[in-house]
């Protein structure tokens, strides 16, 4: 799967900013780091240098840097946390 254009990054910055009001508390933060490696651009590697592993914010800021690089089944957070709500 190709990387996400701008337009979807974009999108999924705005869907994630929607939903993050409506999270628990933790969750929020863990999105933040999302919204971070969106609006940013940041690499896998700087996931790594940024957050620390096995932490909820850790582990979104990865999936949102997979899913903006195109890495085949993995889903928008936005819309994984949209089904939890």
């Amino acid at each position: 799967m190709p990387k996400k254009t701008d337009e979807q990054v974009q999108t999924e910055i705005g869907a994630l900013t929607q939903l993050q009001p409506q999270l628990p508390q933790r969750a929020r933060q863990a999105v933040d780091a999302a919204l971070q490696v969106l609006r940013e651009n940041l690499s896998n590697d700087a996931v790594y240098d940024r957050f620390e592993e096995g932490t909820e914010e850790f582990e979104d800021a990865l999936t949102a840097c997979m899913w903006r690089d195109g890495v085949p089944g993995c889903q928008a957070l936005s819309a994984q946390y949209r089904d939890l709500i």
